[in-house]
């Protein structure tokens, strides 16, 4: 083996190590999710030694993510993390308030699934959705979690086209290491999509993530002229040719510029295709 390939060898083992000590560190955060528990109880629910807990435990107090009782000994959830995700929904509780009437009016226009993602991590979460009134629909659910890989969808396309390339190829590699990739993808062309969804300001899919699915997404901008949420279309096939799904990009792009005016972005600054 030569030394390139053992370096590269290094940090592959390196970076699937970093993946099993988060993904550790989420089972023992959802663990204590439900109650207070000692080491011990710790240990045998997510199935680690007491030494690996432990270890991860002290990272966790670090960061104020968890604490310990020293009466009892158990640990619990430390107020600094319910403060973070409080905060965190704070702001998309905002984002979705101001962006829900908007997504209305689309709904009321196409008579197709609307849905209001955003990114988290290497992921994009359904914060808001209001479901077709059609018998034939589909239907993702509030709380949704999709990986950003190359097979994402529209709305993850769109979240990953406003991302800089060095950010893509981490969230890809990331997604690789987990196994999450859906399969051998080629960067080089996926780039240049990337970039396709960036000039025109809109993404589409058909069939790529729900079969006989077809959604249409656009961007949605606050105030600092950063894109923060992917407003979507989302129906079946049969209803939505390309033709029929083209037909409402108007719509659908104004319905996000006015939302995204609303978050108080300067209509100047909103990036994108044109109207």
């Amino acid at each position: 083996m030569s030394r390139m390939e053992s370096l590269r060898k290094d940090m592959a083992e390196k970076g699937s190590g970093s993946v099993r000590s988060v993904e550790r560190a989420a089972d023992i955060l959802k663990c204590l999710g439900t109650s207070e528990k000692t080491l011990t109880e710790i240990s045998q629910e997510v199935n680690l030694s007491k030494a690996t807990v432990y270890r991860i435990l002290g990272a966790l107090q670090k960061k104020n993510f968890v604490a310990r009782d020293e009466e009892t000994g158990r640990y619990f959830l430390h107020w600094g993390l319910i403060g973070l995700l409080s905060e965190s929904l704070s702001r998309e509780q905002q984002l979705v308030q101001c962006v829900y009437p908007f997504m209305q009016k689309l709904w009321r226009h196409t008579g197709e699934t609307v849905t209001l993602y955003v990114r988290k991590g290497y992921s994009r979460v359904c914060v808001a959705e209001i479901v077709s009134p059609h018998p034939l629909k589909y239907s993702v659910g509030v709380g949704t979690v999709v990986p950003l890989n190359a097979h994402t969808g529209s709305p993850g396309k769109l979240l990953l086209a406003y991302m800089t390339e060095e950010e893509v190829a981490n969230v890809l590699t990331q997604c690789e290491q987990a196994g999450l990739n859906g399969g051998v993808i080629d960067r080089r062309l996926l780039f240049q999509e990337l970039k396709e969804i960036n000039r025109r300001g809109w993404a589409s899919s058909f069939g790529e993530r729900i079969t006989g699915g077809a959604s249409l997404s656009v961007p949605v901008w606050d105030r600092h002229g950063k894109m923060v949420a992917s407003l979507n279309i989302l129906g079946p096939v049969t209803r939505l040719s390309r033709e029929a799904l083209m037909g409402y990009l108007a719509v659908a792009k104004k319905c996000a510029r006015d939302a995204s005016i609303r978050l108080g972005a300067s209509p100047e600054a909103i990036e994108g295709g044109e109207l």
